[in-house]
């Protein structure tokens, strides 16, 4: 009997050591009366003891961790499976169908900029959009991913003679607008769930030796990369030009999505 007392002991010290949480019951109102009437009351164990030991320490099985368990991730990071696995493959379809959509209502002429910049801060970058077949009917459109996974068209926030910038001091998205010598720099911020142009600063280039990016350097602006693709006709191939901050460029055959990543 001491050998199981002993091995009962050791249990309990195993148990506890693997972080198990044992639900005890009370001495009190689970023991039985041990009979004193035998001499050899020390060895001899009584049913209700026998049946207060087994609650006391059950039979418990671990259960295996759940799909949802193992898919977690630290710090509200989104799961497998969710925002930041999808977005890139929502962004390629979307800027895809649009193209094709442009070109249809346009006997295959159709114009395409895109690029990604995380607006609200959430780690998830969104899709700056703009398309059309030339700059004077040129729609720019931001994209992001909610919170079922689902594509949402923010609206149109600008249109032609406009190229992507940043703020290189606050991080902040900037259109700049410029035809024919006139031009503005646009602040935008994130606000209640959406893009708004909070700002500008509007200018005119004077002198022969003005440029856009001149400005642009004196107040801080940053072009950000981005990707062009045209295609002319029904019977045209499509074209795809990767720009980089620096004005250096890359062609590419066919439309190019793999800025989308």
């Amino acid at each position: 009997m001491k050998k199981f007392l002993a091995l009962v002991c050791f249990t309990t010290v195993i148990m506890g050591g693997c972080g198990r949480t044992i639900n005890s019951s009370s001495s009190d109102s689970s023991q039985s009366t041990v009979s004193t009437e035998t001499a050899s009351s020390e060895e001899t164990v009584t049913e209700a003891e026998t049946s207060s030991e087994a609650e006391t320490f059950p039979d418990v099985t671990e259960a295996e961790p759940t799909e949802a368990a193992a898919s977690s991730e630290p710090d509200g990071n989104v799961s497998a499976g969710g925002r930041m696995d999808m977005y890139p493959a929502l962004y390629q379809a979307e800027v895809s169908r649009v193209f094709e959509e442009v070109g249809k209502d346009n006997n295959g002429n159709a114009s395409i900029e895109y690029a990604l910049r995380d607006l609200d801060a959430d780690g998830l970058p969104e899709l700056l959009f703009k398309y059309g077949t030339c700059e004077a009917d040129y729609q720019i459109h931001i994209y992001t991913v909610d919170e079922e996974c689902e594509l949402k068209d923010l609206g149109i926030f600008g249109g032609g003679h406009t190229s992507f910038c940043y703020d290189e001091n606050t991080g902040k998205f900037v259109l700049l607008w410029g035809h024919m010598g006139s031009a503005s720099i646009m602040y935008c911020d994130w606000i209640n769930g959406t893009l708004e142009q909070t700002d500008h600063y509007d200018f005119t280039l004077e002198n022969d030796d003005d440029t856009y990016d001149k400005v642009l350097e004196e107040k801080g602006i940053k072009r950000m990369d981005f990707v062009g693709a045209w295609r002319f006709d029904a019977n045209g191939e499509i074209t795809s030009y990767v720009y980089h901050s620096d004005g250096s460029y890359e062609e590419k055959t066919g439309l190019y999505l793999d800025l989308i990543r």
